[in-house]
């Protein structure tokens, strides 16, 4: 079943065509990453997606209803989630009261708890918590966090806001080998139960997460299919990974 389906989207700044007719869909309970060079439209093309930009032409399909020309808080309240590259949590505030923050639109984190009630919301918390590996971090100010918790965090937080489909800008850049490794058992975890599309450009990475790969190139599909297939289609090879860095992710 298609959570997400996107059909002719085209965007436009001025001369330059960023979006290209593109087409994309993204199945119920599968993990996409999204490829491609700089400039190739991926950015765009998700903020197209959280109603963050609108498109000029075309169409976006949520869960079966068109999203296009919604706002950004209507389609993250049908159940679209977005973790950007760089984390927006609260450095001064607990790990606790940064998922509390998640979870309504109250930003008094008390509040939140008498409002949700506190065994149903401090559940949610330590199932969400335990999700992204930081049950034993409930209580530590988020600014002491390593990189790689700091990016788990965030996407607890997303997750709090029960998103259908979640988006995830280059969740493993920055991190170590073990935060990434680590996120990865967290990625497989979550496509379980969710939905995801995902940017990112370590090809190791992104072999051990997705299920499919769409690789863009000018504004439109270039080429899809799985991480083996990609890494053999020559046209790929050309335009974007380059035949050495595609074998030694192979070997990675």
């Amino acid at each position: 079943m298609g959570v997400l389906e996107i059909r002719g989207l085209t965007k436009s700044y001025g001369a330059v065509k960023v979006l290209n007719g593109l087409e994309l869909d993204v199945t119920e309970c599968t993990l996409r990453c999204l490829l491609g060079p700089n400039g190739a439209g991926k950015t765009t093309a998700m903020d197209m997606i959280t109603g963050r930009q609108r498109a000029d032409e075309g169409s976006i399909v949520f869960d079966g209803n068109e999203i296009r020309g919604l706002r950004e808080d209507e389609i993250a309240r049908r159940g679209v989630g977005r973790k950007f590259q760089i984390p927006s949590v609260v450095k001064d505030l607990s790990v606790l009261e940064n998922f509390l923050l998640a979870a309504a639109d109250d930003v008094n984190p008390i509040r939140n708890m008498f409002r949700f009630g506190f065994k149903k919301v401090k559940t949610r918390i330590d199932d969400t918590a335990e999700r992204v590996g930081l049950r034993h971090r409930l209580h530590l100010q988020a600014g002491y966090l390593s990189h790689g918790e700091t990016q788990w965090l965030e996407i607890g937080m997303v997750l709090m806001q029960n998103p259908k489909l979640l988006l995830m800008d280059e969740p493993a850049a920055g991190m170590t080998e073990h935060e990434a490794e680590k996120t990865v058992e967290i990625f497989n975890d979550l496509k379980k139960t969710h939905t995801l599309l995902v940017v990112e450009h370590d090809m190791a990475f992104v072999r051990s997460i997705a299920d499919s790969v769409t690789v863009m190139h000018m504004g439109r599909v270039l080429a899809e299919g799985t991480m083996a297939q990609i890494e053999t289609d020559p046209e790929v090879r050309r335009v974007y990974l380059g035949t050495e860095e595609l074998e030694d992710a192979a070997h990675a």
